[in-house]
């Protein structure tokens, strides 16, 4: 397959919605989100009633329907779904997104249905995404197949590949709340055609994309998806969440996508060999994701950590060394720098416990500017009493612990991340204060986690730092 295959299911000159319809669901609502986000006048909309929705003309078929038109996104009952494809051969269409669901994830019956239709559309030379989808997004020109929220469309480099119905919709919602944003997504449902091998490798070539974000449930060819992603991972990280991991998990994978998710201690093997790192959880994919998409590689594995709970530099610590990171003490000259304004009771060493000490943001530029620290991690806490009496809260987090924004940009080449721990108004004000270029986590182990994974990757590539 040719990567450039897969270039009009995110950039098509037009599109035509194959069950367009009246009432409530994905035909009638992915025609609205089309208009609003400025696609209305290379919109089709297709039903066999005909007459008009939304302000547009509805043709009975996809015969009638005018150029430019290089996608149809299919929402049409399963038994519909080859006839419908037979049609769409004979416009000259050659990408779809089947939404439609009732395949392979249903019953054996289904099966047999996906894979009339998946010989239809290999016979006739239509590449398809789906079925039981929601199909793509391209944040770079707007373009979706999912209704979804418009601010996030926000562009970013972080792609997703997501074998789901709507599980990768869900993660747009998501990934705002963290300010972390996205250039493509596609969920990939049953993979009656395109796969998860598929997208590795257009995303790979895709130069708005910097860091790849997987969920798998299974792969098409054990073999082939090991030597993409090998490929792959020389180019852009590459994030991976598998499910399936135990016996029941794998039976709700056949019933929810009709993937077969395998052996896990195969796939943990394949994505060490091939360079992928692997998550444990939904979290620590999105948090280590924000990290690879936001900082910069590490020039080694040192970290310095600066706390105002020793408690939580202790926590810190400890995941760091069972991570491989090193602690080395801090240079000469940053403890001059230290003593010179700290009080006497302060221990300078690294993790630095500044304590109640009111010069955060003067100890935290000391670390970032100190060449023996290769990453710095800094952790923040205000007592949510306190918090409540200071009048402006808005500027709390700057007032206590300094513009870490502007901080993050006098320091570009060393990776910098928060910890805030507390109540939810002051994480929420933290994040506000360490702005979008520094990921704000809510405890210090998957901070160091994340960390530690980044100089892995840069360290096994070898690369120079982009």
């Amino acid at each position: 397959m040719q990567t450039a295959d897969l270039h009009q299911f995110f950039a098509p000159a037009g599109v035509a919605i194959v069950g367009a319809r009246r009432s409530p669901g994905f035909g009638y609502g992915i025609p609205i989100v089309l208009q609003r986000l400025g696609w209305g006048d290379r919109l089709r909309l297709v039903n066999p009633a005909g007459g008009e929705l939304h302000g547009l003309p509805v043709y009975e078929r996809i015969a009638d329907v005018p150029d430019p038109v290089d996608l149809a996104v299919v929402i049409v009952p399963a038994a519909s779904v080859p006839a419908v494809l037979e049609e769409i051969a004979a416009r000259g269409i050659r990408h779809v997104i089947i939404e439609s669901a009732g395949f392979a994830e249903v019953d054996a019956e289904g099966r047999a249905l996906q894979e009339r239709a998946g010989s239809i559309a290999a016979e006739r030379g239509i590449r398809v995404i789906g079925p039981n989808c929601v199909g793509v997004i391209n944040t770079a020109n707007r373009f979706t197949s999912a209704d979804i929220l418009e601010e996030a469309l926000t562009p970013g480099s972080t792609a997703i590949i997501a074998q789901s119905g709507v599980f990768g919709n869900i993660l747009m919602d998501m990934l705002y709340e963290y300010k972390l944003y996205v250039s493509k997504v596609v969920t990939l449902g049953n993979r009656m055609d395109v796969n998860e091998i598929d997208l590795l490798e257009y995303l790979k070539g895709d130069e708005k994309t910097k860091v790849i974000m997987a969920y798998l449930e299974g792969v098409s060819d054990g073999r082939l998806f090991k030597e993409t992603l090998q490929g792959v991972t020389r180019e852009k990280p590459v994030l991976v969440l598998k499910s399936g991991c135990t016996e029941k998990g794998r039976a709700a994978t056949e019933s929810h996508t009709g993937s077969l998710s395998g052996e896990d201690a195969l796939y943990d093997a394949v994505f060490t060999q091939a360079g992928a790192i692997r998550a444990g959880n939904l979290e620590e994919l999105v948090e280590m994701t924000r990290v690879f998409a936001t900082q910069p590689p590490p020039a080694g594995n040192r970290l310095g950590v600066l706390t105002v709970s020793g408690s939580l530099g202790v926590l810190a610590t400890d995941a760091a060394v069972n991570h491989g990171l090193a602690l080395p003490p801090a240079a000469s000259a940053t403890v001059e720098k230290l003593r010179r304004e700290a009080p006497d009771w302060m221990n300078i060493k690294n993790p630095l416990d500044i304590g109640p000490f009111q010069a955060y943001e003067m100890a935290l530029a000391a670390m970032m500017e100190d060449p023996h620290f290769d990453m710095v991690l800094a952790i923040t806490v205000l007592p949510f009493a306190i918090y409540k009496r200071i009048p402006s809260r808005e500027l709390a987090g700057k007032s206590y612990f300094g513009d870490i924004a502007s901080m993050r940009k006098s320091a570009p080449g060393k990776p910098l991340v928060v910890c805030a721990v507390g109540h939810s108004e002051f994480v929420f004000q933290m994040r506000e204060v360490a702005g979008p270029d520094v990921p704000v986590f809510i405890s210090p182990e998957p901070a160091v986690r994340a960390l530690a994974a980044l100089h892995d990757y840069w360290a096994l590539t070898g690369r120079p730092p982009r």
